[in-house]
């Protein structure tokens, strides 16, 4: 598992999207960071655990035309 330590006004979900490239890990950050549930903004010094996900690729499926 990767940390990373916040610095003053860093919020949870763009440290998610910056080391995931989505926010749908969003709820395992927030098992592994229970401490950080209820911060809006983080402070110097917050530890981020970010846990090692498995993110699916997402299938594009493909749109019929009427015409």
């Amino acid at each position: 598992m990767k940390t990373y330590t916040a610095q003053n006004g860093d919020r949870l979900d763009q440290i998610v999207y910056q080391e995931y490239n989505t926010l749908k890990v969003m709820d395992k950050v927030l098992e592994a960071n229970i401490h950080l549930k209820h911060k809006v903004l983080l402070e110097d010094g917050d530890i981020v655990n970010l846990p090692v996900v498995t993110i699916e690729k997402e299938t594009i499926k493909k749109v019929k035309t009427l015409w």
